[in-house]
């Protein structure tokens, strides 16, 4: 069978001899066409130039990607149709591509109508031309199976069904009216937008006019790129009703969509929210929300203390309206919750960032709740939780009153928040006596003596080794190494091989993440690859500023990403939803400062030449520590959420895989090995790094190579002859292997070729 690869290149060839003789748009409809009705239709469509021109320049519209289509006829066959409505046809309606029975269509685009007569003439299929929202009223026939993708956004006046009021949203009056003229068995699917869900007025209708939602498909954001990066949900409706509606996550992978189905089918949950799960729709608002609301639950049996309404403990909720901060009437033991972004939750007025009029004000009962420590719980990791899953809206995600009145924390009582408040108070002193004595160091160099009697005299007890622990395998035992010898010319050699091996590793993680969404990489990966012809190939003999210079433009790349409304949810997505502090880390600009300065320092002392004196060694030493201890304050906690694994032995059952794997982190072996659960098949030749709470590994290019038998990781360096060289910057036995080149690596070298690869 032709696969979709041949697919793509036989509609590409074709058009791109056709360029100039007309606009040539998106090609995702002839790709629909060929995966839907066959390689001859789609033969047959290319030898006519008129048709093409009608399928591409003419017809710029929505095509979802096919597994939806797939899915929607994988719902109809539950319920064997007879007769169907599509009342928004465009060219890419499902209906147009699988038989539905005898299908009543209402076109509102004449051009639109014209392709469909002319393309996809069916006898099955009446087309009546104009706005089917006008003309549903007179329509007295009742259908077994309704679908269609109405458009987002476009607002209409309410109308009035059966003494009902709907809201000013288009589609979703379509879909109510529509909805109305299904048989008592039938069901109707919508492709809609994340504000169907939130607007309660929509529900209230449904509930009142005897509909139901059956369920909500929801549709990974990214799914329809490069054409839009809204996200989706399909949603059906039935006459039947039920307690709860059944939820779940589709996407491109047709094991999980077929276990999603079959949950559905027999309406029961899945083993991970996103197989299925049963919910009120009244509270749902979407598939995101819950699983934030799952990872909470998580984070909240760490904490161990009981649940608490924010109503219980806060005498007043104000919304501000102030532009100024100055003009704000602080209120003793108040805390300023912001609306909207992600800005601090503050104490005081003057440490805001935002403007006034961006915060609640909220008063807390003194006898309850300290606004010190209530403020660091907002702004802690299972704070940042809460606070996401409070937001709402299409476009703008806000907190409103109602939601914040209705959010459940977690604290101890007035007691126990002031000996935290304490400790915390005594961290403060000691960080503040550590400024103070560095200070003093400089200005008082003769005194070093009792400054170091004194810094020993404090805390000592977080040790680098400590840290090294908490760092992936890859990168920790190269620290270790460093960490473990005595000779200075050793530990320059050992921190030099670290900081390049860390460049290396941070490329191959953000590489791995944004390649997990193709059509996303090839819209964007111009933003990192050197188009220059001086640079073409570096990857077959990498160095350390090549991989500096694709480490800092992917981690430009993705702190853009993160700050964009548009794209923040699906780079969170490709990354595989990992911890704040993890992303923090990949996109900090200080990291990538230190890995540039180290490179020019490697430069300069290489340059240098000869051999050098166990005095400068030490200066040398010295030197490197000094960035070191930089760096270990930029990536923090970043991995302290992430596991870095080698998968080992696999079950599946119920559209979930249950992996052992070891968890390459730390320094030391042998490593233990965990059970992970994942919707995603784990290759045991691959590596992958997973993170808490998420159920999707991503898996890592093969940069790096783990070595099971001698549990040694190698960093890909060079293609020599036909070899691959690869370097152990750990592994004292065999430092160095050369092997074939394989495959899987030639497949990561086309990521680095930008838009002119196979990918």
């Amino acid at each position: 069978m032709t696969n979709q690869t041949e697919i793509k290149q036989k509609i590409w060839t074709t058009l791109d001899k056709l360029r100039g003789h007309f606009p040539i748009g998106d090609s995702k409809l002839l790709e629909l066409i060929a995966a839907t009705k066959g390689t001859e239709k789609l033969d047959s469509i290319l030898g006519d130039v008129k048709t093409i021109q009608l399928l591409t320049s003419r017809y710029d519209g929505f095509v979802p990607p096919l597994y939806i289509f797939n899915f929607i006829n994988d719902l109809s066959k539950s319920v064997n149709p007879k007769s169907h409505l599509d009342p928004w046809l465009t060219p890419s309606s499902p209906c147009i591509f699988f038989d539905f029975g005898t299908t009543t269509a209402y076109c509102l685009n004449q051009t639109a109508s014209e392709i469909i007569k002319t393309v996809f003439a069916n006898a099955k299929t009446e087309i009546h031309l104009g706005d089917g929202s006008k003309q549903l009223d007179g329509v007295k026939t009742k259908f077994d199976f309704i679908t269609s993708f109405p458009p987002f956004g476009m607002r209409k006046e309410p109308i009035e069904i059966n003494g009902f009021k709907t809201s000013n949203d288009f589609a979703s009056t379509l879909l109510i009216q529509s909805s109305m003229l299904l048989n008592d068995n039938g069901k109707a699917v919508f492709l809609m937008s994340p504000s169907f869900l939130i607007d309660k007025k929509n529900k209230e209708v449904i509930n009142k006019l005897g509909l139901f939602v059956d369920a909500v498909f929801a549709i990974p954001n990214g799914a329809f790129l490069p054409q839009s990066n809204i996200a989706s949900n399909l949603v059906v409706i039935t006459k039947q009703q039920k307690e709860k509606t059944f939820i779940a996550e589709i996407s491109s992978d047709e094991k999980a969509n077929k276990a999603v189905l079959d949950n559905y089918k027999n309406h029961r949950a899945g083993k991970v929210i996103q197989l299925g799960a049963l919910v009120d729709i009244k509270e749902f608002k979407s598939l995101q929300a819950l699983v934030s609301e799952n990872e909470m639950q998580e984070l909240v049996k760490r904490i161990g203390y009981s649940p608490i309404h924010l109503t219980e403990f806060a005498s007043a909720i104000n919304a501000m309206k102030q532009d100024n901060k100055d003009e704000v009437e602080h209120i003793s033991n108040s805390i300023y919750l912001p609306k909207v972004g992600n800005s601090p939750v503050v104490t005081n007025p003057s440490e805001m960032k935002i403007k006034p009029k961006n915060y609640f004000q909220i008063q807390l009962d003194e006898t309850k709740a300290n606004s010190i420590y209530v403020a660091n719980y907002f702004n802690s990791a299972i704070g940042k939780k809460l606070r996401e899953g409070l937001e709402v809206g299409a476009v703008i995600l806000q907190i409103s009153k109602s939601q914040l009145s209705n959010c459940i924390l977690h604290l101890p009582d007035i007691k126990t928040q002031l000996e935290l408040i304490e400790i915390d108070s005594k961290i403060d002193q000691f960080s503040f006596r550590l400024d103070e004595l560095k200070r003093n160091l400089w200005k008082q160099p003769r005194s070093y003596n009792s400054i170091s009697k004194e810094l020993k005299s404090i805390n000592q007890e977080e040790k680098l080794e400590h840290w090294i622990d908490t760092l992936p395998f890859p990168i920790s035992s190269i620290l270790w190494r460093y960490y473990a010898t005595k000779e200075n010319y050793k530990k320059v050699e050992h921190l030099f091989h670290f900081f390049e091996a860390l460049s290396e590793f941070f490329s191959m993680i953000m590489l791995s993440a944004l390649v997990q969404d193709k059509e996303f990489y090839k819209q964007e990966c111009h933003k990192w690859i050197d188009t220059d012809e001086r640079f073409k190939e570096w990857y077959f003999r990498a160095t350390f500023g090549s991989w500096n210079i694709l480490t800092s433009r992917l981690s430009k790349a993705t702190r853009e990403y993160l700050a964009d409304k548009d794209k923040q949810e699906l780079c969170k997505s490709i990354y595989g939803n990992p911890s704040v502090a993890f992303l923090t880390m990949l996109t900090c600009k200080g990291i990538v400062n230190i890995l540039l300065s180290i490179a020019d320092l490697r430069n300069k002392w290489k340059g240098h030449g000869g051999i050098t004196s166990e005095e400068e060694n030490k200066q040398r030493v010295t030197t490197l520590e000094q960035q070191l201890n930089e760096l270990r304050k930029f990536i923090a906690d970043g991995f302290e959420e992430t596991r870095m694994l080698s998968p080992t032995t696999s079950s599946y059952e119920d559209g979930v895989f249950t992996f052992n794997a070891k968890k390459l982190v730390g320094a030391r072996t042998p490593f233990n090995e965990i059970s992970i659960q994942s919707l995603i098949p784990l290759d045991k030749k691959k590596l992958y790094l997973a993170h808490s709470s998420q159920n999707k590994p991503v898996e890592l290019l093969p940069f790096i190579k783990f070595v099971e038998v001698s549990d040694a990781v190698y960093f890909y360096t060079s293609i020599e002859s036909k070899n691959v060289r690869w370097v152990s910057y750990h592994f004292d036995k065999n430092p160095e292997i050369n092997q074939p080149a394989d495959n899987e690596l030639f497949k990561a070298f086309e990521f680095l070729k930008g838009n002119d690869s196979k990918i």
